[in-house]
This record gives C-alpha cells, structure tokens and sequence, in this order.
C-alpha cells in the first residue's frame, strides 16, 4: 500500500480550559505534567499518522495559578517549556470576572488559518468548551479535518461537530494517569459533594462578584452537575450551598445576585 500522505495541521490550545479540565478530572498531578512536559502528551497527539504541525499556538492567561501538594505554580511559569515544543504563546489576559477571551481568539485565527495562502489540512482544538461548535461545523465545509480534546463526556452536538474526538481521559493516560479501579468511578465523576469543592474553585479564580447564572453555569461545564439538580449540593438551598464552600455570600440583584467571597461584602457588585 502506497504510504498515507502527510497532513499539514494546526494546533490550538486552550490552555486555562485544558488544565482545569485535567485537575478536576485527573487530578493537580496529571495537571502539572501536561503544563510542565507538553511533549509527553504532544508526540502522542501528532503520532497515529504522518503530520506537519505548522501552527502550534498556545493561548494562556499568565497570572493564572495551579495548586499542587501544597505548591502553586503561575501559569507564566509553563510559557518556556511550551516555546520549547514549537508553541507561539499567546497571552490572554482576565477581561471580564472570569473570560480571559481565549475562545474568540482561537476562533478568530483559526479562520485567518483557514483562509491563509498555505493550505492546511487539519485543525485540532484543546478546549472543552461547546462554543466552538460553529467553528468546528464552518471548518468541516471548508473540507478541513477536524480534532477536539474535550472531556470524554462531551454532549453529542459537539461530538458530531468534530471527525474525531480525543477524551481529556485519554490525554491523561499519556501523561501517566490511571483511572481508579472503584467500579463505575470514571474520569472526573462529580459528586454532588464534590461540588462545594467546584465551588470553591470558582469563587477563588475570581477577581470579581460572580454573576448566580454565570455560576451556574461554570458549575454544570466543569461537573456536567446543575446546582439544583444536586439539591445545592446535599444542602437544599444556594445560600447554604455558598456558606458550606467557604463562607461565600449572595447579594441579592437582576437575575438572581452576585456570589462574593467574604472579603468582598461590602463592595458592590460589577453593573
């Protein structure tokens, strides 16, 4: 058989997205490997058939932070291990409580790619974020091949949207990563008790008063949970719910409140 051609490929990573995916799905530890040895994980991805990944580009926000056993790491701190793997880093600073932009921008390039002079066969997207279905579906009638890492539960929709789909689980038996052998435990299964944890996260990574649906909604992207649906978590309301996390308080407002941490009480929230 004649051998199957090279594949002239793009690569766009989101960072942030990526790397709390695989902390809250396989642990801080599988987390730390993908930010510090991004060639474990990228010679896999490039290897199940001949490819030139031309454009390799890494969009992170850089004053975001890891934990791990009892160390945090700036993401800033990650840029030279990915400059070493071929990435052009692209910053992608907070603009907003919690959107750093990153979606926009890799979608925004991503056409540029598409309609740039050097043809490319294929776009892989690291990212579980749905909204780039519609770029996924506009690549595909341009007859590019298209691959998304995503969280292995990922909705049929985006699923469909993609020739091929790669689970975060995956990603994280690359770098080492074991499921544990509870039967039905899976790749970041989210108890309802698990959530405060969530939560927590969220409130913390926060620079500003979280906006009730837009909680909501972090929650149920990172869990695949909805807060009511978990009955607030064991705790019957969101108030309790929010106290449980951490001491969080909801103040009330358009559209259900903004959620502060305790520090932030007495400022009001963002119009």
């Amino acid at each position: 058989m004649p051998p199957m051609p090279e594949l002239r490929s793009a690569i766009f990573l989101d960072f942030d997205n990526l790397v709390s995916g695989l902390r809250e799905g396989a642990g801080s530890e599988a987390a730390l490997r993908f930010a510090q040895q991004p060639e474990l994980w990228l010679e896999r991805l490039l290897a199940d058939r001949p490819r030139r990944a031309l454009i390799r580009r890494c969009y992170m926000n850089p004053a975001g932070m890891l934990d791990h056993d009892g160390s945090r790491f700036r993401y800033a701190d990650f840029r030279w291990a990915f400059m070493a793997s071929g990435f052009d880093v692209v910053d992608c600073p907070k603009l907003t409580r919690l959107k750093n932009a990153a979606d926009v921008r890799i979608a925004l390039d991503a056409m540029e790619a598409m309609l740039s002079p050097t043809h490319l066969d294929e776009f892989t997207l690291l990212s579980t974020d749905s909204d780039f279905v519609p770029l996924l579906l506009r690549l595909r009638a341009a007859d590019r091949r298209t691959r998304l890492v995503a969280h292995p539960e990922v909705g049929r929709i985006v699923r469909s949207a993609a020739d091929e789909v790669i689970g975060l689980d995956v990603l994280a038996g690359w770098l080492g990563w074991q499921a544990s052998p509870e039967p039905g435990e899976a790749f970041g299964e989210t108890t309802a008790t698990d959530l405060l944890g969530v939560v927590r996260d969220i409130m913390m990574e926060a620079q500003d008063p979280v906006h009730v649906p837009h909680l909501g909604q972090m929650v149920r992207d990172r869990t695949g949970w909805t807060l009511r649906g978990s009955d607030f978590a064991g705790h019957g309301t969101l108030d309790a719910l929010l106290k449980a996390a951490g001491g969080f308080i909801r103040q009330d407002g358009p559209g259900g409140g903004h959620v502060l941490r305790p520090e932030w009480a007495l400022q009001p929230p963002e119009a």
